[in-house]
């Protein structure tokens, strides 16, 4: 929620209250954004009579910097982005808008805050003029009047954009997939079995498991009996040479 201004120095218009002496009080916001304003002409030094050669020399040209970026400041913090926006209607051309949510370990200065870059320079000031001291009312009845001022930092910072994978979309030519899909169907194909089956492949697997056990032990023991009947050979050569 958010209520109009009111009395000198809350108008939402800029309209300057007028001293005792009858001139004119500008508020420090005014004096910054009439300072830092994009309208402002650059100032040019005043030429050097002390150049070399006795000459005049060419008066140099400040660099012109505009500033397009503003903050927003002293919001409330329980204030969403999509409640600012809402409330900012209609906002100028931008293209760029971030919200800043209440920092806790601030407290009590509990504030959000937002950032706006506008297109059109010219609606820097309509946009000050608007909101700069706008009461904005929180959910519980608390009065915020808000602050708008250029930002200290003017650049945007720019989203990293990703880039796209190359492999995305392909798992269907992929030959690992293919043949995946191909062992997947040859599987699926088959026949649920039942108990009865997978018991009689178990039996027939531990036939086949005592078959081959049993054909191990008879080589063993044909090994076996080999050795010894060429051993008995060799022990009664050497008993006859003995007797020899």
């Amino acid at each position: 929620m958010r209520s109009e201004k009111e009395g000198v120095g809350g108008s939402g218009a800029a309209v300057a209250a007028r001293g005792p002496s009858g001139r004119e009080k500008v508020s420090a916001v005014e004096v910054q954004f009439r300072r830092e304003s994009p309208r402002r002409e650059p100032e040019v030094p005043p030429a050097s009579s002390f150049a070399c050669g006795g000459g005049t020399s060419k008066p140099r040209e400040e660099k012109k910097t505009v500033l397009s970026k503003v903050v927003i400041r002293r919001l409330p913090p329980g204030l969403t982005k999509e409640q600012l926006e809402a409330q900012l209607q209609p906002l100028p051309a931008h293209d760029y808008f971030e919200f800043f949510t209440a920092d806790l370990s601030l407290y009590p200065h509990l504030y959000s805050r937002a950032y706006i870059n506008f297109r059109d320079p010219d609606d820097i000031l309509l946009f000050r003029d608007r909101f700069d001291g706008y009461i904005f009312i929180d959910s519980t009845g608390l009065e915020y009047p808000a602050v708008v001022e250029f930002a200290p930092f003017q650049k945007i910072a720019k989203k990293k954009i990703k880039k796209k994978d190359a492999k995305t979309g392909s798992i269907e030519d992929d030959p690992e997939y293919k043949k995946f899909l191909e062992t997947y169907c040859v599987e699926e194909e088959k026949p649920n079995a039942n108990p009865e089956t997978l018991l009689g492949d178990i039996e027939a697997k531990t036939r086949e498991l005592i078959e081959d056990s049993g054909r191990e032990a008879r080589r063993a023991k044909e090994k076996g009996a080999g050795e010894e009947a060429f051993t008995g050979r060799g022990k009664e050569k050497e008993a006859r040479r003995g007797e020899v």
